[in-house]
């Protein structure tokens, strides 16, 4: 559908485009009553909407920056969003989008029609070449954070996932488990790619593999999915590559009367804000969201500011969060 214009207000007004203007930029004292009268209402008939980014090019110009993140519902990138939003600068103003593997395109155009300046990636982008293309035509940069590690973009934040797998890895050898079953998203993205790898790297130094591998969505729904295989599996314990799916696997196993971490430990990935308020809580690895949402916007003003900057990386450490959900195996195994 066609964007309705100025152009089509003093159409449907019967004045000039200028009078439409200064009117709805409260500089119309000059037009008589009925006149203004017209056009309030031409706008509210046809729905009119002044563009942000055209007006903001007369006086004091304010950058607009779009952020695309796969849901808001997921505290990961709510926490990104709330980093970011705290630590904008006055003259830089963020909309943000949730959008699917199937929207993403839709996502990109509408804020590119807002009059975005620069985007930031949170999400997987499936199409990437045409992204890229699409984006560096209208010279537009971009920053990426590491769902999407291996893109050709010019400014990248990534965390050390290799590390972090590796970490699940050895907290629950070093408690003495050795059938530990690995949950992952049906669609990995680059990030999880490299949590999986670092994990199964470290389970081969000690002449291990993952008792079984179980994919299910990326949500606390998957998770609960995901307790029937993990229980006939008889592991002791349990990585899991996201926090939401390792709430839905507690919730499942809670259900069955199974309990964390007597009959098998489960440990997460994220460190999300209610990891700590679990019943049992969960064990979990934790990245520096804060600083990665701060990190990100400072970097993506700095190509703004200055377009020709070599490539910008950030690299961030993860930690592990030792919590009540992982504990020493139990010499009954397979007792669940």
């Amino acid at each position: 559908m066609r964007k309705i214009s100025i152009k089509d207000v003093a159409k449907k007004a019967g004045v000039s485009i200028a009078a439409v203007s200064q009117i709805l930029n409260n500089k119309g004292q000059r037009f008589s009553e009925a006149t203004t009268e017209k056009v309030l209402q031409a706008r509210d008939e046809l729905g009119y909407v002044p563009n942000s980014a055209a007006r903001n090019l007369k006086g004091r110009h304010k950058r607009l920056i779009g952020i695309i993140v796969p849901s808001f519902r997921m505290p990961f990138f709510a926490d990104i969003i709330q980093s970011m939003q705290a630590s904008a600068p006055s003259d830089v103003n963020l909309v943000f989008l949730g959008s699917t593997d199937e929207s993403l395109q839709d996502a990109i155009f509408s804020l590119v029609e807002r009059g975005v300046e620069a985007l930031v990636f949170g999400r997987h982008i499936p199409n990437r070449a045409e992204v890229n293309t699409f984006l560096k035509k209208r010279n537009i940069p971009y920053l990426v954070l590491d769902q999407n590690a291996d893109i050709n973009a010019h400014d990248m934040v990534q965390t050390n996932e290799f590390t972090g797998g590796s970490m699940a890895a050895s907290h629950l050898m070093s408690l003495g488990h050795r059938d530990i079953a690995l949950i992952l998203p049906n669609n990995l993205t680059d990030n999880m790619r490299q949590r999986r790898a670092g994990f199964l790297d470290t389970l081969s130094t000690a002449n291990l593999t993952p008792k079984t591998i179980i994919t299910t969505t990326l949500s606390k729904h998957g998770g609960l999915a995901a307790v029937h295989q993990l229980i006939q599996s008889k592991s002791t314990a349990a990585f899991i590559l996201n926090d939401e799916m390792a709430i839905g696997v507690l919730r499942g196993l809670a259900y069955q009367d199974i309990k964390v971490p007597d009959d098998i430990s489960i440990i997460g990935y994220d460190d999300t804000d209610y990891a700590e308020f679990m019943i049992p809580t969960l064990t979990t690895i934790a990245q520096p969201v804060w600083e990665i949402g701060e990190t990100a916007l400072k970097m993506i003003i700095r190509r703004l500011d200055h377009p020709n900057l070599p490539l910008q990386t950030e690299f961030f450490d993860v930690k592990l969060v030792i919590r009540e959900s992982t504990g020493p195996v139990k010499n009954t195994k397979g007792n669940h």
